[in-house]
């Protein structure tokens, strides 16, 4: 593969031997061509010299005006006196030829013209790479026409390539283009995170409704972070790291208690642990739908009176589903008592799912009737249970802390990630917006009116047409009449659609196409609004036809007392041409 200094090389001899830009695959096979070894430098400015191109540029010239043409097409100036007899000399000694009269130039210049090359040569670069597949050898030419030793040539004719006013090119071409892939990035970022956003917003139990834009849920789900942040540490200030602080302080007073107590309290302090992380394990859990439950329950019509009486057996205080629920949930009810009203409600349907709430409920309880009465027994020997309470606390509040942070951290990447794509999108469609150029004019086809009110002929050169927003294109409603398309003019549809020569019955289902359509005396462009055959569009193609164009599944710019034959597609883009 050729190497970079290869290739400026190559682009040297192009500027130097044709006076234009080089044309990409030019370049790229002669570069190669060196690269692999079948070609030298030498060689190729030989074959530069036996070209037709470089014969119709230099052949034929008496010997003065030979080297006047040397030095305006390859340095840009009328040669001075001293030089210019110096080269006419040279060659009529022999000591140069005509062929390599422009070589011998190139590598015998001055500081102010070598700078000259180089910025010739840079120029050319940018016009190369600018115009791929698109390049136009009179832009080529036109591209280098002006660059001297002087950084303000540069930036002149770099901003000519950039505001595609050179010959052959679609005015801000690249502008629309980089546009498209600025909105496209930021697109298929938002479907990429859209899974992340939705977890951090479930973590932080935030309801977004359906069709919430990703750019509001983020904004939502970072206040959302930032509040929880708060409100996990009880609404307290206090960082992370002084919870860390806090929480070990707790725990060197409690180890502290527990060391002072003998074998006998240790033991009860170790029960009354073990009950509290029980409990604080079941309150964890999902709370039940203890009202959902009591009603389900009550609804049931086998849950009757005879029912209610047999769980009465069991307690005096059972009246109802309500008070079912509680003394079977009481902390203090004994397995006994529950198997027996087991055995009272074992025929009523919805038992199952009422007691599957219960024993939750239950267990919970029991735990918390543990710790009341291993706390008890633990605070007769001594403070230890009281340290503890504030040692779980300070834990519970730095583990939620934790956790906002992590939430927090997480919303934050993301919204800085989204912020690089969208501001890479505004700078890109600002771009397009601002873009000035004289004998240019850019037309927005946003979907908010007749986009058709390109300037007469004669007050604009170039007239381009664009989609400011895809989903216009996308949308079937938003037809569009261009009154005034002209040779110059142009439609940048974008890369991501294909052209399809044929009619619309041949439409491809596996691709976005468009489809040139004559109509009478009028063109449509007929704009897919999905990857899928268009042949639902219907029009009738006569002279006299004036019924409208019916597109259920496509978007149409009408081009008035345009023909098809006046217009070429290249890379998306369709320009009158005739």
């Amino acid at each position: 593969m050729a190497t970079q200094a290869q290739l400026a090389a190559v682009q040297q001899l192009y500027v130097g031997y044709l006076g234009r830009a080089a044309d990409s695959a030019g370049q790229q096979f002669w570069a190669n061509a060196i690269a692999n070894g079948t070609a030298t430098i030498a060689s190729v400015a030989t074959g530069f010299t036996l070209s037709a191109e470089y014969k119709a540029a230099y052949g034929g010239l008496t010997t003065d005006a030979l080297v006047e043409k040397v030095y305006n097409n390859v340095l840009g100036r009328t040669p001075d006196a001293e030089g210019k007899a110096f080269w006419v000399a040279a060659l009529a000694n022999g000591k140069v030829t005509a062929d390599t009269l422009v070589a011998t130039i190139v590598t015998n210049l001055g500081a102010l013209d070598q700078q000259t090359i180089n910025n010739k040569v840079f120029v050319a670069q940018t016009y190369t790479d600018t115009a791929g597949a698109s390049y136009n050898v009179d832009a080529g030419t036109a591209s280098i026409v002006g660059v001297d030793s002087t950084a303000a040539s540069v930036a002149a004719a770099t901003a000519k390539i950039a505001n595609g006013s050179l010959p052959g090119q679609v005015p801000a071409l690249a502008l629309i283009n980089a546009a498209d892939a600025a909105v496209a990035d930021r697109v298929a970022y938002e479907t990429a995170n859209k899974a992340a956003v939705d977890k951090i917003a479930a973590d932080l139990k935030l309801t977004v409704a359906d069709g919430t834009a990703f750019k509001t849920e983020l904004a939502d789900v970072v206040k959302a972070s930032t509040d929880a942040r708060a409100l996990n540490v009880n609404g307290g200030t206090d960082t992370t790291t002084v919870l860390t602080t806090k929480a070990s302080d707790a725990a060197a007073k409690t180890a502290a208690d527990y060391a002072a107590l003998n074998a006998a309290g240790k033991a009860k302090a170790d029960a009354y642990v073990a009950a509290f992380k029980a409990e604080a394990a079941l309150k964890a859990a999902n709370p039940a739908d203890v009202a959902g439950v009591k009603a389900g329950l009550a609804a049931d019509t086998k849950f009757d009176s005879t029912v209610i009486g047999n769980a009465a057996k069991v307690d005096a205080s059972i009246k109802d589903a309500g008070t079912l629920y509680s003394f079977y949930t009481n902390g203090t009810t004994t397995a006994d008592q529950r198997a027996a009203i087991d055995t009272a409600l074992k025929d009523v349907p919805y038992f199952v799912t009422f007691k599957a709430t219960a024993v939750v409920d239950s267990a919970k309880n029991v735990a918390g009737q543990a710790v009341i009465e291993t706390k008890a027994a633990v605070d007769a020997a001594g403070t230890y249970s009281a340290d503890y309470l504030i040692q779980a606390g300070v834990e519970k509040t730095l583990a939620n802390a934790k956790a906002a942070d992590a939430i927090v951290t997480a919303a934050k990447a993301q919204a800085d990630a989204y912020a690089v794509k969208t501001t890479a999108e505004k700078t890109a469609t600002d771009a397009v917006t601002n873009f000035k150029a004289d004998g240019v004019k850019l037309h927005a086809l946003d979907g908010k009116g007749d986009a058709g009110t390109a300037d007469a002929v004669g007050t604009t050169t170039k007239d381009v047409f664009y989609f400011a927003d895809k989903a216009v294109a996308a949308d079937p409603t938003k037809d569009f009449a261009i009154t005034k398309f002209a040779a110059g003019d142009s439609i940048v549809l974008g890369s991501g659609y294909s052209f399809n020569s044929g009619a619309l019955s041949t439409g491809d289902n596996n691709k976005l196409e468009f489809f040139l359509v004559q109509k009478g005396s009028d063109t449509l462009v007929v704009i897919e609004t999905a990857a899928y055959g268009s042949s639902t569009t219907t029009h009738a193609a006569s002279a006299t036809d004036t019924a409208p164009v019916v597109s259920p599944d496509a978007a149409v710019i009408t081009l008035t007392g345009v023909s098809v034959a006046d217009l070429t597609v290249s890379n998306g883009v369709i320009s009158h041409v005739a």
